[in-house]
């Protein structure tokens, strides 16, 4: 009888989702050094991109019957020619669609580069350090947000307002780097100048592809 495959990606026996996803992420080589063959990194990227995404939004992708249900034509038809943007800020009022476009673009990220994507809650990296013992370092989930090669911050804004709040480290991080982010948010950029700071909001639209959410879809 023949052993089925392991799926790349998959938790080992006894492991959590959420260990098993650090523990791949350092199993996988650096982007310096020599890339594995294309389909296995393919299918690890994706993999590891499915861990990271909630539950609710698992469905999410361009070739899903139910987005044109869910979210307006001109707003799929803008967020699908911009999955190759390396800054993208998705904004608009609750239930317009942002975060399913987000999941849609970057499965559609992944696909085509085959590299690491991440989504993360901004609330997770609002109350990440304060969770985590004092002296270990960052938090995973601060360090995946940092050195991911793209990642999705969803709901930015909607996190706790406190001196311990991971996110604008990240975006400076990442603004530093020249890493691709994107963020979702239902907050204008008067309302982020005011929580944030300009240095903070800067990250965010500087060259980004700013896509508005809803009936009347736009991009700038």
């Amino acid at each position: 009888m023949s052993v089925p495959e392991r799926i790349p990606g998959a938790p080992l026996p006894g492991e959590t989702s959420e260990s098993g996803f650090r523990r791949v992420m350092r199993e996988m080589p650096a982007e310096a050094e020599a890339p594995p063959a294309p389909r296995t990194r393919g299918k690890l990227a994706l993999a590891l991109l499915e861990r990271t995404i909630p539950q609710a939004y698992r469905w999410a992708s361009f070739d899903a019957p139910e987005l044109s249900e869910r979210v307006h034509a001109a707003s799929v038809a803008i967020a699908r020619s911009s999955s190759a943007e390396p800054r993208v800020c998705l904004m608009g009022v609750s239930r317009a669609g942002k975060t399913t476009l987000g999941v849609a673009m970057l499965r559609a990220w992944v696909a085509r580069t085959e590299r690491r994507a991440t989504f993360v809650h901004a609330y997770r990296l609002g109350v990440a350090r304060i969770q985590h013992p004092a002296g270990q370092g960052e938090p995973d989930i601060v360090e995946t947000a940092m050195r991911a090669p793209l990642v999705l911050i969803d709901d930015l804004g909607g996190e706790r307002d406190h001196a311990m709040n991971a996110v604008p480290d990240v975006l400076f991080e990442r603004d530093a780097e020249g890493r691709a982010t994107w963020v979702t948010t239902g907050l204008t950029r008067e309302m982020l100048v005011k929580r944030y700071g300009l240095g903070v909001v800067a990250r965010i639209f500087e060259r980004a592809t700013v896509i508005h959410v809803g009936a009347r879809a736009t991009r700038s």
